[in-house]
């Protein structure tokens, strides 16, 4: 999928090479490839992190549904090796928690402002609680009855476990 927005920085990219998945069941076309410069997904995991610290932070939903996917998302990075790599980079995390300061302000319930920086230097929170936690449930239990995670699902204790376990090392790298 591609994302783009005005407040990205883009930063750390690095090219990748983009080939159809067709092309090994079709030897005979020859297919377009491409090799655009995209965000490292190093970038992609302490993003997606320290956007459910928010929603952790918050308690609740904001902006629609889907919004499991980036748990899901998390626990991919992380069997890719890129969790650790990302967690070992803390200059590239407090350079997403600055962005996100500066262009994704967030506040809390009592009106408190989202301390993005603590969430990468040891308090980060990705295991929601109470009504949060049950949103998530729900939204995730229709992504997946949607068929909108293209592996299998593992079911969402398993899948919060997984984060429980995501977020410890990340506290504790810090």
């Amino acid at each position: 999928m591609l994302e783009f927005g005005a407040r990205s920085t883009g930063e750390p990219w690095e090219t990748r090479p983009i080939r159809c998945d067709a092309a090994d069941h079709v030897p005979n076309v020859v297919f377009p490839t491409a090799a655009p410069r995209v965000m490292r997904p190093e970038r992609t995991f302490w993003e997606k992190a320290t956007a459910i610290h928010v929603f952790c932070a918050q308690g609740e939903f904001r902006g629609g549904d889907r919004f499991a996917r980036h748990w899901h998302d998390l626990t991919r990075l992380d069997r890719a090796g890129i969790a650790k790599n990302a967690m070992a980079d803390h200059a590239l995390a407090l350079a997403v928690a600055r962005h996100k300061t500066a262009f994704f302000a967030e506040k809390i319930a009592d009106g408190s402002s989202i301390d993005y920086e603590a969430a990468v230097s040891g308090a980060l929170q990705l295991v929601p609680r109470g009504k949060a936690l049950e949103s998530l449930s729900l939204d995730y239990d229709k992504m997946v009855e949607d068929g909108l995670l293209f592996d299998e699902a593992e079911p969402f204790d398993e899948l919060l476990e997984h984060c429980r376990g995501l977020q410890e090392r990340a506290n504790g790298a810090k």
